[in-house]
């Protein structure tokens, strides 16, 4: 898959490009995106995905939407899904001003689209002023096809990524895979903490996450973390250690069954049941008690991840 920045003009004859904000890469922003590349390959063209480096969210209203899928793992997935090529383009105050008709004309310069695949709520062009209708009309004008694809619903719940954040930010990770399409994760490398988990006889793995990604509800969690290819049951704990009076939130694995070094190594921990909330406990021995009682309902656990 080849990735393509900013102003470079794809070396493409004609292609499928998929647009939309795709914060979170959902079932439904994926059917966008199966979309544009059966359309690719029934027209023998070559199918790409626009992405921005940033969360358009964030730019637009200022605010701090945590990432529900970071860029690295969407071009992991994207790639897995076929797709040829990927534009990413920095989301400047600049691009945003761009009218509707001006955003059409360098998606027909620097991606020679023939046909675009976009979200029937899509919208695009500064104060997002153009829809699908306009987008369908300027393509009559410029030559492509306009392929919309429709609402996606799951037991009455339209597919979101509001909804999505909604369920993670809750703690409800364990409803998340039928509208995310996989279990929710989040991926770092092991760094150095505290180890009080350490000298109590759990180890655990400190996770250095990305600053930007939205965490579940803090708690602790049953779960999986995958290193070096392998994946172990696991007890996860997102919170600040109350017992020990820690001020800073982390995200900590203890890996059951799992023995060796795993500092500088990189992991990832996927969220499945929330199993309690957080707590300060009365010293270590009475936290030690709790961490053994959750081991055991992991450890019981028939679970898999869908990655």
């Amino acid at each position: 898959m080849e990735i393509i920045y900013a102003e470079r003009i794809a070396d493409y004859d004609v292609t499928v490009a998929a647009l939309g904000n795709f914060d979170g890469l959902h079932i439904a922003h994926m059917q966008i995106i199966k979309n544009g590349i059966k359309t690719a390959r029934e027209r023998g063209l070559k199918a790409g995905v626009l992405l921005f480096e940033e969360n358009t969210k964030n730019m637009i209203s200022g605010g701090n939407v945590g990432l529900i899928t970071p860029n690295d793992e969407k071009l992991r997935l994207l790639k897995n899904e076929g797709a040829d090529f990927v534009y990413i383009r920095k989301f400047t105050p600049e691009f945003m001003k761009l009218s509707p008709e001006d955003f059409v004309r360098l998606l027909v310069k620097n991606l020679k689209v023939k046909a675009v695949c976009v979200g029937y709520d899509y919208s695009f062009g500064h104060m997002a002023a153009g829809n699908t209708d306009t987008l369908t009309a300027l393509g009559e004008k410029y030559g492509f096809e306009t392929l919309v694809t429709p609402r996606v619903i799951i037991d009455g719940k339209t597919v979101s990524s509001t909804y999505i954040r909604e369920l993670i930010s809750s703690g409800s990770v364990d409803k998340v895979k039928p509208f995310l399409g996989r279990d929710y994760s989040l991926s770092g490398t092991v760094a150095h903490g505290f180890e009080n988990g350490r000298k109590m006889g759990f180890p655990t793995a400190n996770l250095e996450y990305d600053a930007a990604a939205l965490l579940p509800m803090e708690g602790v969690y049953a779960g999986i973390t995958e290193v070096c290819g392998k994946r172990y049951k696991s007890v996860i704990n997102v919170g600040k250690n109350l017992t020990f009076g820690a001020q800073k939130l982390t995200v900590e694995s203890h890996l059951i069954d799992f023995r060796g070094d795993i500092y500088g190594e990189k992991i990832r921990i996927y969220f499945l049941k929330r199993l309690r909330g957080v707590k300060k406990f009365g010293g270590a021995d009475e936290l030690k008690a709790q961490i053994e009682s959750d081991k055991e309902k992991t450890t019981a656990m028939n679970i898999t991840v869908t990655p």
